[in-house]
This record gives structure tokens, sequence and C-alpha cells, in this order.
């Protein structure tokens, strides 16, 4: 089952603090760099990641987590 986890830092002069859903940590590092790099054209050395905890998916403030936390199963046909 996957977490939600909070990774906070910055980024040149820009603090961040993203939520994104993962089964392990690396993964939601790996998530946050490439969101990062695909909304702001950073590259990995440019970011650096100070903190990634786990939350609860009533702590999530991003809609999008919410919902993903929301489903219960996926078919697929």
């Amino acid at each position: 089952m996957p977490r939600v986890y909070r990774i906070a830092g910055e980024a040149g002069d820009m603090k961040f603090a993203i939520e994104v859903t993962a089964e392990k940590p690396y993964d939601a590092i790996e998530k946050a760099y490439s969101l990062l790099g695909s909304r702001h054209k950073l590259k990995r050395t440019q970011i650096k990641i100070k903190e990634v905890s786990v939350i609860s998916p009533e702590e999530a403030e991003s809609e999008a987590v919410k919902l993903l936390m929301a489903i219960d199963k996926v078919v697929k046909y």
C-alpha cells in the first residue's frame, strides 16, 4: 500500500514542500526530482532535499494526493 511522503528542500533560492505517494522513500525522492525538473527545468544537482517524512493521508494538503489515497482498488479490463 502506498504511503504519503512530504519532501522538503530547496532549489537555488526557492524553498519547496511536495507531497507524493510512493511505496518507499527512495521512490518518493525520485518523484520529487522528476516533478521539479519538469516544472521548473532544474537539474538534480540544483535540488537539495532536506527532509523526507511520512504523513497520514488526512494531513496531506494536496487534493491530488487525497484523491489517490481514497481509491481502494483499481480494476483493469
